[in-house]
C-alpha cells in the first residue's frame, strides 16, 4: 500500500517536468541550454584534455557563451534538442538530500548570470540521416547559420586544434567500426547530457535519459562516454560498451568510452 502511493507520488512529480522540442525562435531557451551545457561539463575530462592551456569553461566569458550558443543552434538545424523545465524549478520539485554537499544554499544561486534561468537538464540528439526532416523554419535557420559562419565565425578559442583534430578523426573512424561491427549503417547519436551541476545526484540523469531513449524508441543508438565512473549508468539503461578510444598528444591522454544500445535492448 505504502509502495504503491510512493509510485503514484512520483509519477506525479515526474509528470511536472515539462521537457521541450527547442526551437531557434526561442532564443531565451537556447540561451539556457548553451548556459547549461558549458556549467555541467566545466571538469569533464575531455574539456580538460582539449584545452590544456586554457582556463575551464565559464558562463562569464563571452565567447564561449556565443560558441555555446552557436552550437545549440546548430543541434536544432541537424538534430533534436531536449531540455526540462528551468534549474530553479527542478529544485523545488527535487529537493536535496540533507547529505548532500556543495550544492546552492538559495535558488537564486542557481542561476549563472544571463537572462533567465538555466535549464535543470538537457540532451542533443542527432537522428539517422534517412529520419531528418526540412521545413521551411530549418531551411531558415540553416541559411542564417551559412551566413554567420562567414561573417561572425565563432570557435571554442581555449581548445587546442591538435587536439580537437585528433578527436574528430578517433570519433568518425569508431563510428564507421561500430556500425560496420554491428551492421547499423546509421545509429541515433547522443552528443549530449546534461543535468544542471546544482541538481546533480537527484535522479534527473537518468529521467532525461529515459525521455531521450523513449523518443529513440526500439532503434539503435550510440553515446560516448568520457568518464569511467559513469559507465556504470548508462549499462543500468541498457547500454554496452563496444569501442574504447584513447586519445594522446605530447604527454596528455584521455579515454572515450563508445556505447551502444542495440535494438533489441528494450526487450531484453
Amino acid at each position: 500500500m505504502v509502495a504503491h502511493f510512493l509510485s503514484m507520488v512520483s509519477e506525479t512529480i515526474l509528470a511536472n517536468i515539462v521537457y521541450l522540442l527547442l526551437s531557434h525562435l526561442d532564443p531565451p531557451s537556447v540561451s539556457a541550454v548553451a548556459q547549461t551545457i558549458t556549467l555541467s561539463f566545466v571538469g569533464d575530462p575531455l574539456i580538460r584534455w582539449l584545452r590544456p592551456s586554457a582556463a575551464p569553461w565559464s558562463t562569464q566569458e563571452h565567447e564561449t557563451n556565443k560558441w555555446q550558443y552557436r552550437r545549440v543552434q546548430q543541434a536544432i538545424l541537424e538534430g533534436i534538442v531536449l531540455r526540462s523545465t528551468s534549474a530553479p524549478q527542478l529544485a523545488q520539485e527535487f529537493p536535496a538530500c540533507s547529505q548532500q554537499k556543495g550544492l546552492p544554499a538559495s535558488l537564486g544561486e542557481i542561476n549563472s548570470g544571463h537572462d533567465g534561468p538555466d535549464a535543470g537538464t538537457v540532451a542533443l540528439l542527432f537522428p539517422p540521416k534517412n529520419q531528418q526532416t526540412w521545413k521551411w523554419n530549418k531551411i531558415a535557420l540553416a541559411v542564417k547559420l551559412w551566413f554567420l559562419s562567414w561573417l561572425d565565425p565563432v570557435s571554442d578559442n581555449g581548445a587546442d586544434e591538435k587536439r580537437v583534430d585528433i578527436l574528430l578523426d578517433a570519433h568518425d573512424t569508431a563510428l564507421k567500426r561500430i556500425t560496420t561491427r554491428y551492421n547499423i549503417p546509421d545509429p541515433w547519436y547522443l552528443e549530449v547530457v546534461a543535468v544542471h551541476p546544482t541538481l546533480q545526484g537527484r535522479g534527473l540523469g537518468k529521467i532525461m535519459m529515459e525521455r531521450v531513449l523513449d523518443y529513440v524508441g526500439h532503434t539503435p543508438i550510440v553515446l560516448e562516454c568520457t568518464a569511467e565512473q559513469n559507465l556504470g549508468f548508462y549499462t543500468t539503461l541498457g547500454f554496452e560498451v563496444v569501442e574504447k578510444v584513447e586519445l594522446a598528444d605530447n604527454g596528455g591522454a584521455v579515454s572515450c568510452w563508445f556505447m551502444l544500445r542495440r535494438a533489441n535492448a528494450i526487450s531484453q
